[in-house]
């Protein structure tokens, strides 16, 4: 199985905006080879770009707008600051890596990627280096290649000092290797490390002058990318090396988290031009969402102490504990065993005072168990008593099992993974390298669980296909079920038996082969339980973690998103496609003394996107939404009790409030963190409302591609000379180089300062062979190489073609005219033509085309409203919308007055019914109707709803998608099937709609 990269729509939208950062910004090519093109940071354009961004409305782009807070310039940084923030499992390491491809366009060719960790580095090498990383980013740019040079720590050697192979490698990159991007990959803290990087004594010069990595990296003109930004503060040293030691002109910085700023200034931005938080993230589905459950606590009489203080220096300081129940305080130093406090903690001692190994606390103590504690923390001895861990394991397992059938049958499968953190190497393996006595435990409940679900399997009297192959791959684990689970630790890195090295290097390196059923010789690859102790919480996750089973505590607070980040992204399916266009879930199981996770990782989310309680700067924005006057919304939410008088929402109205206007909603939407006590986010499908639809739903789902109109080659040979010959917005553009003068005066105080200044400048352009410049457009736009080199002379026949034009600027400006001009052109030149294929698994059906028992809500709709009465028609049990304008239609389709026009209707889970669209992706309606006039005649409605007022009110791409989905429904209709497309805007009411559709069809 080889996974397959596809840049997502969230993707290029970042691409899109950082790019035009740039735009109509001048580039000066410089004579030295070894260097970047220069950049003036300090251009105007480049501000009026970045408050283009800022101040885009949605209509135009369908981006959010970056919210006036997170609106910051610091102007005291030489270099350009760029900040995308982008959440865990969004794909910032695929972005960034792009990235640098797309400025290759613009000439710049050498870029240092900074990263805070060893495990971060890892993970962005793997990426990098991975063959299908490798195999996406050839398709995409078949004349580039990355050359990534990775600085890892250096040993000592006798003999000549050689400067890092890493960092010569990369200073020595030549602008005149123009298909070759060199990228030099490390640590802050090798980035730091003066041995390695300020030493001037080695026995090699660079680019034939410098002795010193620093001098050398920075005469590269580099530009700098970072990867988690709020590892990077300001007043560290890390960031003032990169700012005085690199000099880079440009730093991307992205991440999910940025520095905070001193006494509560908020988050230290720095021309944030894309804004993916964890609340946009979650809500549209770009990760997976979080089910927190926890098993309660089955000793009433648990000991619990708490960690008031601490006193003194170093590891010298003395500790203040609490015993919760006697109250009694007592004084504690390194190596104590905690069951001095309470006999309940007898075993667990104090292993280190100070510094600890989580990069999130710099200091705490650390327990013999592996848990971090900081003052104001509490910790509870059943957590680590033997029958806790016993039920956590089971219930693990059991959870594992149910998720893992659910991914298994279906017509593509989906391998689960769970992964586990635990407190100590030794419990999973053993000095000797055996099985511990944690991994002999969980293999002993593993064969339980696998014996009963096997007994249920055999004794089934009729098993589908499916259930047979899955009867297989349970007696393969059951027959080696030491190899079902493996484990990685720091410890492992120098080990020297095979078996873990194989063992480790599938878990973090390998992740194809893990995610894949099968191993090379056809058998069942089984490992799908994974154990770590905390070391795989950054820098690694896998898109098939659907578990994380924190066996040990983290003992202080830490970030809860970053506790699940590991287990965030959408998974892949057997053929390593990405699956995005449904509703999954996260399991985190978690210990009783962290029973308010759900809580806080949704407190954190809302606070990290500035949400709060107070709806006073929404209230004109919602009003205007709804055609009202502002002053009387706000009245008529304090008499409906929803806010007080200071705009504050009433926390005990909340969820009522946030159904009823979900506008006001700014953070991460119900039904998406959810925990054990909740109810199950799901809606039942009413089974004989489905059968009267069946085949309305059977139908719209069938497969249809997207046929494009033959053009003819001279219509495309003459709009290829129209985009040439186009003075007045030309693709051909004028780039400088400068000659830069200093000369020393004395100034009037008697100092000598330095003057400098341009003297002289020569246009330049980089070019590249007339073949390569016809291959770029021809991969871009799919035009034939011969069109293109006729459309070029038939332009040189009657003009003069500008001296040096082949370059990758005209290639790129003639690649988005002509995008431009196919998006407007072929809007009514394709159709769309049946295929025959039997599709029985869809959104509503199982594998085997059965009717589900339920669906997950988030793939329906964000809101429910149970206080409203379900129409009788309808296809759900609840009522579940995305939109005020969606719930007022499911109610009007009620209505008595069409109870004989509809006989079943509902929503249509989302991407269900994926309308291919000419100019790429995909469109989905919202609602499906099946309805009839009189005895006999049946009529199947589809309906696209828009929650604006009128046609003009939408954005271009909605009206080219609705006007795709209108072909696409009028394709089936004359395929025979009777079935009509309509739009809904917030002013046409449902029934009017029904009741115009019968008088067009008679």
């Amino acid at each position: 199985m080889s996974i397959r990269l596809e840049i997502l729509p969230h993707q290029g939208d970042a691409l899109d905006t950082i790019k035009s950062v740039l735009y109509d910004t001048k580039i000066s090519y410089n004579t030295n080879l070894y260097e970047n093109p220069t950049i003036n940071t300090k251009d105007p354009q480049i501000e009026k770009n970045i408050k283009n961004i800022w101040n885009q409305s949605y209509e135009l782009t369908g981006l959010p707008k970056i919210p006036q807070i997170m609106r910051k310039t610091y102007k005291d940084d030489n270099p350009l600051g760029i900040d995308i923030k982008m959440e865990t499992g969004t794909g910032k390491t695929y972005v960034y890596t792009r990235l640098m491809y797309e400025l290759h366009n613009l000439g710049f060719f050498k870029f240092i990627i900074l990263v805070p960790s060893t495990p971060i580095k890892e993970g962005t090498r793997n990426f990098i280096e991975s063959d299908y990383s490798k195999s996406h980013f050839k398709d995409l740019f078949p004349d580039l290649n990355l050359d990534l040079n990775v600085l890892d720590p250096q040993k000592n050697k006798k003999g000549r000092k050689m400067v890092p192979t890493a960092i010569s490698n990369f200073a020595r990159g030549s602008r005149l290797e123009n298909n070759k991007i060199n990228t030099l990959l490390t640590t802050s803290s090798m980035l730091m490390s003066k041995a390695t990087m300020a030493k001037d004594d080695y026995d090699q010069t660079l680019l034939g002058e410098f002795t010193q990595p620093y001098e050398a990296l920075r005469n590269t003109k580099p530009i700098v990318i970072i990867d988690e930004p709020h590892r990077f503060k300001r007043e560290n040293v890390a960031y003032k090396t990169i700012i005085e030691e690199l000099d880079p002109q440009i730093i991307f910085r992205f991440g999910a988290t940025f520095p905070d700023l001193p006494k509560n200034q908020g988050k230290d931005y720095n021309n944030l031009v894309y804004n993916l938080g964890a609340a946009r993230a979650f809500n549209e589905g770009l990760v997976k969402g979080v089910a927190h459950q926890t098993i309660e606590n089955i000793n009433e009489d648990d000991g619990k102490i708490k960690f008031t203080s601490w006193e003194g220096r170093g590891s010298k300081k003395i500790l203040t504990f609490r015993d919760e129940k006697t109250s009694k305080a007592q004084k504690l130093k390194i190596n104590d065993d905690l069951g001095i406090i309470s006999p309940s903690f007898s075993g667990i001692t104090i292993d280190k005072i100070g510094k600890t190994d989580d990069e999130n606390i710099s200091s705490g103590v650390t327990l013999s168990n592996g848990m971090i504690l900081t003052p104001k923390d509490i910790i509870y001895s059943s957590v680590y008593s033997e029958t806790y861990q016993d039920m956590m394991i089971q219930q693990a397992i059991k959870n594992h099992f149910i998720i893992e059938w659910q991914n298994f049958n279906r017509n593509e499968k989906i391998k689960t993974l769970s992964l586990f953190f635990i407190d100590s190497i030794y419990s999973f393996r053993a000095e000797d390298s055996k099985p511990g006595s944690l991994r002999l435990k969980f293999e002993k409940y593993l064969l339980i669980d696998l014996d009963k679900i096997i007994d249920k399997l055999v004794n089934k009297k009729t098993k589908t296909k499916r259930e047979e192959e899955y009867l297989s791959y349970l007696y393969a684990t059951k027959n080696n079920i030491e190899y079902a689970s493996g484990g990685y630790f720091a410890e492992d890195n120098s080990t020297k038996d095979e078996d873990i090295k194989e063992e480790v290097e599938e878990i973090l390196r390998d992740k194809q082969k893990l995610l894949s059923f099968k191993n090379d010789d056809g058998s069942w690859n089984i490992r799908r339980f994974i154990f770590s102790k905390w070391t795989l919480k950054e820098g690694w996750d896998n898109p098939n973690v659907f578990q994380i089973v924190k066996l040990r505590s983290s003992g202080s607070e830490t970030s809860k998103l970053q506790e699940v980040g590991r287990g965030l992204r959408l998974p892949v399916d057997e053929y390593g496609n990405r699956i995005s266009d449904e509703q999954f879930y996260l399991t985190y199981l978690i210990d009783f003394s962290e029973v308010d996770f759900a809580k806080n990782l949704v407190n954190e989310i809302n606070d990290a996107e500035g949400s709060n309680l107070n709806v006073r700067e929404l209230i004109l924005d919602v009003a205007e939404k709804r055609n009202i006057n502002p002053d009387e919304l706000a009245m008529k939410l304090m008499k409906d009790g929803y806010i007080d008088t200071d705009k504050n929402i009433y926390l005990e109205n909340i969820d009522k409030f946030y159904s009823e206007y979900p506008e006001f909603n700014q953070g991460i939407k119900p039904g998406i963190i959810i925990d054990s006590t909740s109810k199950k986010e799901v809606v039942n499908i009413r089974k004989d409302r489905f059968q009267m639809i069946k085949l309305l739903w059977e139908t719209i789902n069938h497969k249809y591609y997207l046929k494009l109109e033959d053009t003819p080659d001279e219509e495309l040979i003459k709009v290829i000379e129209d985009i040439f010959s186009n003075d007045e917005d030309s693709i051909f553009e004028t780039n400088r180089v400068n000659v830069w003068e200093s000369r020393t005066r004395n100034n009037p105080v008697g100092e000598v300062v330095l003057d400098k200044g341009i003297t002289d400048s020569y246009e330049i352009y980089e070019s590249i062979p007339y073949n390569e410049f016809l291959k770029r457009i021809n991969k871009n736009t799919g035009l034939p190489l011969p069109i293109i080199h006729q459309g070029i002379v038939n332009f040189s026949r009657k003009d003069t073609l500008p001296k040096n034009f082949l370059n990758n600027k005209v290639a790129d400006n003639f690649i988005n005219k002509f995008k431009d001009w196919y998006i407007h052109a072929y809007n009514s030149h394709y159709s769309y033509e049946r295929l025959n294929i039997d599709r029985k698994e869809t959104a509503l059906t199982d594998v085997n085309g059965q009717v589900k028992d339920y669906i997950i809500q988030g793939n329906l709709g964000i809101y429910k409203d149970e206080s409203l009465k379900t129409p009788e028609s309808f296809l759900y049990d609840t009522v579940i919308f995305d939109s005020p304008k969606e719930k007022q239609t499911i109610v009007s389709s009620g209505d008595s007055n069409l109870s004989d026009a509809v006989i079943a209707f509902g929503k249509i889970p989302r991407q269900s019914i994926q309308v291919p669209l000419y100019f790429g992706g995909t469109t989905s309606p919202d609602f499906m109707y099946l309805l009839k006039d009189g005895d006999d005649y049946r009529l199947g409605l589809i309906i696209e709803t828009k929650d604006v007022d009128k046609d003009e009110d939408l954005r271009g791409v909605e009206k080219h998608k609705i006007s795709a989905a209108k072909k696409f429904f009028e394709t089936m209709k004359a395929d025979g099937i009777n079935v009509d497309f309509k739009k809904q805007f917030k002013r046409d009411q449902v029934y009017t709609m029904i009741e115009g559709l019968f008088k067009d069809n008679i």
